[in-house]
């Protein structure tokens, strides 16, 4: 087990410093030029163990540099899927590249990246975008998620040449259900995809895809000799084809992920983004650093049975160390939930010293009460969703959606409020939809370090509740 180094800052903490374990050490040996790949499941230090890696490959290029009298800066690129992630991960890279001088480094989302790297192009407003497509594909017959969905699974994984190969093939990443025959995704390229591409181009406009493209397209002046990508499972293949091809002759790339923590409609090989990877450049973390044994056996319990490719980790309660006390599931009115959760805090949570992650699948105006019941009970918190930079504040009670806690830790996890009208999704098991739903709270559930409290109102509970393994956590009815 690393050897934790827990820094208390005046702000929520940030990733722990360790000492590398075995399995890490035998990664960070691996310092070479090429292309790396980092799997592990939720809490096996991937993150870290890349952010410790980029040392030692600073180093190797800043010396390489040396040798050939070469005095120009070496270019670095940290990737991060969303913004809260970026905020959180900056202060250990800058620890790992504090000491080097002759380094440009850069930590951003692919969006910020590229946008900046393109010009600060106009991006069409993601609502008219949804409203255009929707309004295409009304007569489809297709729920509006699972169509916004597929939309931006087909312009994510082919290239505008290349649309027409979605007809044949595989879905990689997506569900069973609903199927989508040869026949409705002809429906789809000829009614929404190819008319909302037009009605773009009409205005002038790009959309973030768009962005991903012109770089997989077209180098920048200045290529990246090293780039670490995080969280890959959630880039699209565009994204992926746009970081290969901006990287430097002699050059390392990184990318870190976990399918089974996917959580956006992603989904394809490394071969058809270009890329091959050898399996002697491939590292995979198995221990489970994060989680005690009870929380990793409830988030285990949530995807089990879901299909898993090569690149994805279940999580395993055995690979775990510690023990800690159950998980809690409260069944009660909201208002119960919360009179509940703030007793709780007051009394068995230190929160001078431990930061507990108010996490919902929606997120906004969802918070409300939650927000207005802290502040009443003097409580002091900090909205981290889609935060560029890491609270700065003395408060340790974050607020976030579970989509922008991915990649995040805390020592307690909340999740109240889990009924049904948060979690739509379709009937069948195999739903798309239901499937992404799994993995994103099996995900939140293991930001957890020490405790994680659910909640739902009894008789609009969501169908997530029904996957909870019977014995994996202590019922309480409110």
């Amino acid at each position: 087990m690393p050897r934790s180094v827990r820094v208390r800052s005046a702000a929520m903490r940030t990733l722990r410093s360790v000492t590398p374990t075995p399995e890490q050490l035998a990664i960070l040996s691996r310092t070479r030029v090429g292309i790396e790949l980092i799997r592990g499941a939720a809490g096996s230090g991937k993150t870290t163990t890349a952010l410790l890696r980029l040392k030692s490959l600073i180093g190797l290029f800043l010396n390489r540099r040396r040798r050939e009298n070469d005095s120009t800066p070496l270019h670095v690129l940290v990737l991060t899927y969303n913004r809260t992630l970026r905020g959180y991960i900056e202060a250990l890279t800058n620890q790992q590249t504090a000491t080097f001088q002759g380094v440009d480094l850069q930590i951003e989302t692919f969006g910020r990246w590229a946008r900046s790297a393109l010009g600060n192009p106009s991006i069409v407003d993601d609502d008219v975008r949804k409203g255009v497509i929707l309004g295409l594909g009304a007569k489809l017959g297709m729920t509006p998620a699972f169509l916004l969905d597929e939309v931006d699974y087909v312009l994510g994984r082919f290239l505008p040449a290349d649309l027409d190969k979605y007809l044949t093939a595989r879905r990689f990443g997506r569900g069973p259900s609903p199927r989508m025959e040869k026949a409705q995704r002809q429906m789809l390229l000829d009614e929404v995809i190819k008319p909302y591409q037009l009605w773009r181009l009409d205005r002038r406009r790009s959309d973030w895809n768009d962005l991903a493209v012109e770089l997989a397209k077209h180098k920048l002046a200045v290529p990246y000799d090293i780039i670490i990508a995080d969280e890959t499972q959630d880039f699209s293949a565009n994204q992926v084809r746009a970081i290969v091809n901006q990287l430097a002759s002699v050059h390392s790339l990184t990318f870190i992920l976990d399918s089974a923590q996917r959580i956006y409609p992603r989904g394809f090989t490394w071969q058809e983004a270009g890329i091959t990877i050898r399996p002697e450049s491939i590292g995979h973390l198995k221990g489970n650093y994060r989680n005690t044994v009870e929380i990793a056996k409830l988030a285990a319990s949530l995807i089990e049975g879901l299909p898993l490719d090569d690149d994805g980790t279940l999580p395993d309660f055995k690979a775990c160390s510690t023990h800690g006390p159950l998980p809690t599931v409260i069944r009660g009115k909201f208002g119960q939930q919360i009179d509940y959760i703030i007793k709780h805090l007051k009394k068995e949570v230190n929160l001078r010293d431990e930061s507990v992650a108010f996490l919902h699948p929606q997120g906004g105006g969802w918070f409300d009460e939650t927000r207005r019941r802290l502040r009443a009970a003097g409580l002091p918190f900090v909205e981290i969703t889609r935060k560029s930079d890491w609270p700065q504040g003395n408060e340790n009670i974050g607020l976030s959606t579970l989509h922008s806690a991915k990649g995040l830790e805390f020592d307690h996890v909340i999740i109240i409020g889990l009924n049904a009208e948060v979690t739509v999704h379709g009937q069948e098991a195999d739903d798309d939809r239901l499937i992404t739903l799994r993995r994103l709270l099996a995900m939140g559930i293991g930001r957890a370090r020490q405790s994680v409290i659910l909640g739902y109102k009894p008789g609009e509970a969501s169908k997530l509740i029904d996957y909870l393994a019977p014995g994996s956590f202590n019922g309480i009815d409110l």
